[in-house]
C-alpha cells in the first residue's frame, strides 16, 4: 500500500468520530500532491476535537509519519500519553 493509500485508510477509520466533511476536506489535499498537508490536518483535527484512537491508530500515526519523512510532532493525540502521567 502506498503513502496516500494509508493516508486515506487512516482517515476514513475516523469517520464514525470526527465530522466526515472534515475527513473529507483533509484528504482532498492528496488530490494536489500534498500527503503532508493531508496528514497533518487529520492528525491536527484529531487533537482539536480531541478525538479517541487506539494504540493501534497512533502506530499508524508514527508509520506515517516516518514515512513521509516528518518529525513526530504527534504526541498530543497518543492515547498513551495521560496514562504515563
Amino acid at each position: 500500500m502506498d503513502i496516500n493509500e494509508k493516508i486515506k485508510t487512516f482517515g476514513e477509520a475516523l469517520k464514525n468520530r470526527l465530522d466526515s466533511s472534515l475527513i473529507d476536506f483533509a484528504l482532498e489535499y492528496i488530490d494536489f500532491a500534498e500527503n503532508v498537508l493531508a496528514f497533518e490536518t487529520l492528525c491536527g483535527h484529531i487533537a482539536n476535537y480531541q478525538v479517541r484512537i487506539s494504540p493501534d491508530e497512533y502506530r499508524q500515526v508514527l508509520d506515517i509519519a516516518g514515512l513521509l519523512e516528518i518529525d513526530n510532532q504527534y504526541t498530543e493525540i497518543d492515547p498513551l500519553r495521560n496514562l504515563l502521567n
